[in-house]
């Protein structure tokens, strides 16, 4: 189990629609294209950290898959809806002629440690940019976890094989690198 590293990872990679909302918020300004490119470039940073950190743990050498027999499916995507207008709060600003870096860094701050501490760091819409999907899954033992897929799940018996990311959140391994 990667337990923190990717705990963190899925946190911090939350966080790129923010840079992408900010770099659209920079070049809505002057339509210039090199406005706003280190946020643009953040952001592309950390999608790339987020898809790296899903293909390093269904790798071979990744983390050990572990089989799973699923007795409840939920599924959990529109939870994103939520976590969305985190993403839009750059927007309420562009009024001003300067993004306000001291707000903004306190509203990052603010958001990453709720986030981290509440298991709600799954919802990453990075994540459902790849193509993902969110569910909440019991598994024999009744323990409930949110199961990351590609496929639409559409009966217990889909998913058959996961690898454990964080303490509550597993990665279908037959559909997350395809």
């Amino acid at each position: 189990m990667l337990n923190k590293f990717a705990k963190l990872s899925l946190v911090a990679t939350s966080l790129a629609p923010i840079f992408l909302t900010l770099w659209f918020v920079e070049l809505s300004k002057t339509w210039q294209w090199q406005q706003g490119w280190p946020y643009l470039l953040a952001a592309a940073a950390l999608a790339l950290l987020c898809f790296g950190l899903i293909r390093l743990s269904v790798a071979p050498q990744g983390l050990e898959p572990l089989p799973v027999k699923i007795k409840a499916v939920k599924t959990v995507d529109k939870e994103i809806v939520g976590f969305l207008l985190v993403y839009l709060l750059p927007l309420i600003n562009q009024s001003q002629t300067t993004i306000s870096v001291p707000v903004l860094i306190f509203v990052a701050v603010v958001f990453f440690f709720i986030v981290y501490n509440s298991h709600a760091y799954h919802f990453n819409p990075l994540l459902g940019l790849f193509g993902y999907h969110f569910y909440e899954v019991t598994i024999e033992g009744d323990i409930t976890y949110v199961l990351i897929t590609r496929q639409d799940i559409t009966h217990c018996k889909s998913v058959t094989q996961v690898v454990q990311l964080t303490e509550y959140m597993i990665l279908d391994t037959n559909h997350a690198a395809s």
